[in-house]
């Protein structure tokens, strides 16, 4: 059997280091997401939560969990069950020392698990696309800060 291929929402999720404590580098990405009209729903440590819960220790990670009127709007607009799969959720954590930013997008995987009725492929796409502009925007601002870190 053929091993099977990443969705796209897998393969094109965005990933960089920062070279900042922890907690300024989960400060920087959240600012860089309100910067570009995200408002942040929720910032949960997970690593306090599964503690206060388990009373287990885990890596240090953040969940910063964001949402944009415009994405929402025009999501909802679409169906209004894809609520349910909002808003968009960026995770940093920390692993010997070395402070990790993954965001994988909701749009996209909204369109490669086949969420949305199958009549709205064109909205979907254009949702997938707007969605991408404005996370590039905030991606390149974060990657942006990492890389005059690194050359300091």
């Amino acid at each position: 059997m053929a091993a099977s291929k990443p969705a796209p929402t897998v393969e094109e999720a965005l990933h960089t280091t920062l070279e900042l404590p922890f907690e300024d580098a989960v400060a920087h990405v959240q600012l860089e997401h309100e910067y570009q009209g995200f408002e942040t729903v929720a910032l949960t440590r997970l690593d306090e939560y599964v503690e206060g819960v388990l009373g287990e220790e885990i890596r240090k990670t953040a969940l910063i969990v964001v949402c944009h009127a415009e994405i929402a709007k025009d999501a909802l607009e679409i169906d209004p069950q894809l609520a349910g799969l909002l808003p968009c959720t960026t995770v940093v954590w920390e692993d010997d020392g070395e402070v990790h930013v993954y965001h994988a997008s909701t749009t996209k995987a909204i369109r490669d698990l086949g969420c949305a009725p199958g009549d709205c492929g064109p909205e979907i796409e254009a949702l997938v696309e707007m969605t991408g502009e404005v996370m590039a925007d905030v991606w390149a601002n974060v990657e942006a800060y990492a890389e005059g870190a690194a050359s300091s």
